[in-house]
Order: structure tokens, then sequence, then C-alpha cells
């Protein structure tokens, strides 16, 4: 079914909106958590793809991005707690979809991935099935403490909504500089130039994000790998970690390996991980891309 426009009231009393796709016969619901500087509609394959095969899908868009922003300028402008915020609203999102009676499952992306590490600690028990998608693992834990310590350092009340020069150099700066012979400064993304012209050329994608972005971002990212919470993440929750062989945020692969020996540590029953030859950060947009939506598939369906 085509993508119809999706609104949200947070219980904070916010409206959030997105975009949501309609199985003719569901079986069960998708709610997918996007990355930073990107939005929901970027999905709407992915989720035709889902719909097809028996899947309600719902992605509303985060704070400063997408369909939450009228004026350009105002893209990546969040509010106070914008990280721990943004995790209540995907449990609250999940629990909306589950009204319907249905298996309710997670898909989350770059940002949206690290935003659910946080989740699974939280509220593990709410969703049974979960993929994680270009992300990173224990092996970052030392970078995200760096991040915030120079976050808190060069964030401040009146250069909280101005463009994070430092910060985006540091961070999405070294993803840029991870491909060599690059076209563009977007080429770390995927290896589908198409993908990346598009996603150039969104008035609703990049563009660089606040000061106050990164401050609440790597706020939320520095508590991540603390034992206290990492021990609250349900034994019985099922775990797809998939990310691209050659993938900047990731560190080629050694970020979500690391993350998932660290779950099969902790006593998670069920980890499972495939690192995907030939492809960069965003894989559901790489040539290959139907292998990755049929194994994804696979693991909601079993």
């Amino acid at each position: 079914m085509a993508a119809e426009k999706y609104l949200f009231k947070t219980v904070n009393g916010d409206t959030l909106k997105g975009f949501s796709w309609k199985a003719d016969k569901a079986k069960a619901n998708l709610v997918i958590v996007t990355g930073m500087e990107e939005h929901s509609f970027r999905y709407n394959d992915f989720a035709l793809f889902m719909n097809k095969n028996g899947f309600n899908v719902v992605c509303v868009d985060h704070y400063g991005q997408g369909e939450n922003v009228d004026n350009i300028a105002d893209l990546g402008k969040v509010p106070s707690s914008f990280f721990s915020k943004s995790v209540k609203n995907i449990d609250d999102i999940v629990k909306c979809q589950k009204e319907n009676g249905l298996p309710t499952y997670l898909f989350a992306h770059s940002m949206g991935s690290f935003m659910t590490q946080d989740y699974i600690q939280r509220f593990s028990k709410n969703v049974d099935k979960v993929v994680i998608c270009g992300t990173n693992g224990p092996n970052a834990k030392t970078l995200f403490s760096l991040g915030w310590t120079i976050a808190r350092i060069v964030t401040t009340k009146k250069n909280r909504e101005k463009r994070a020069k430092l910060l985006e150099k540091l961070s999405i700066g070294a993803y840029v500089k991870a491909v060599k012979h690059r076209k563009t400064n977007c080429d770390w993304l995927s290896y589908n130039e198409a993908n990346v012209h598009r996603y150039i050329e969104d008035p609703k994608c990049g563009g660089g994000s606040t000061n106050g972005f990164y401050y609440e971002f790597l706020k939320g990212n520095a508590r991540l790998f603390k034992k206290k919470f990492l021990k609250k993440i349900s034994p019985d929750i099922h775990l797809f970690l998939i990310a691209g062989a050659e993938d900047p945020v990731g560190a080629n692969g050694k970020g979500p390996s690391s993350l998932a020996k660290l779950y099969k540590k902790l006593g998670v029953k069920d980890v499972n991980l495939k690192i995907y030859d030939h492809m960069r950060h965003e894989i559901l947009n790489e040539d290959k891309k139907q292998e990755v939506y049929d194994d994804i598939l696979a693991f909601y369906s079993k």
C-alpha cells in the first residue's frame, strides 16, 4: 500500500510526523527508527517490500528531522534530553502498534541503532525481535566518551542551535576520509552512486547538525556500555545485527561484531550477525539490497 502521512502524539505532548504503510493482510507490525540527517520516506522501498510480505510499517521522524521540519533552517535543532526522549518515543510507538494484537518488531539504522541499543536496555521486554543496522559497539566506548567530553566543552546556551563544525569534523569528517578516491563527501553512505546523489540533492538530508544535537546524542551514547544498564537486557530478546563490510560507522564490521559478542556474553540466547561484502553504511540502498531485505524478512518470519 502507498505511504500515508502519520501523526504520533508523544506522552510529552509533542506531535511527531512520519509515514505509515499498511499491509492488506497483516501478520505483524514493524517500527523503523531512522538515522541522523535523513528522514522516514527514504525507507519507502523497504517498507513496500515488507508490506507485500504481510507487515504493517510505521516510521516516525525524529525531532529536528524530515516531516517535523517545515523550515530547512530548523534541521538538526533538538530539544533538551533529545536522546532519552527519542528512546521513550520508540517505546510509545511500539506500544501503539501492538494495540492491534499483532507481533511488533523493530528495525533501527545508524543513529536509530544507537537509540535502540539503549531501548533494549530499558524496554527489551516490550519487543520480541530487533534488527540493529549500521551500528558500532563497545570497541568505540573510548571514542564515545571522548566525544561527550568535547561536546560538553564546546556546547553553550548561545551556540546550542548553531551548526556543530568541530563535532561534525570529528565524526562525519572521519567517515568521509575513510573512503579513498571518493567522488563526493557522501560516498561513505554507499557504493550506489544514485543513492548518494539522491541524498545530496535531498534538502532534508545532510546539511549538518547543531551543537545541541551532538551534545544530546553523545550524552546518550556515553551510557550505552555501562554494565548496570546492559544487565537489564532480556535474555529472551531476538537480535539481528547487520552492517556493510566497508561501513566506517562500524569500523568496517568490527563494531557490530564486538556488539554481538557482548550481547552473547550477557546471556542473550538468540544473537545473529551478518556483515555484507562490498557494502558501506546504507545497506538498504546498495545494489544488492534485495539480499539484505530477504535476510531481514527471514529473521522476522522465523
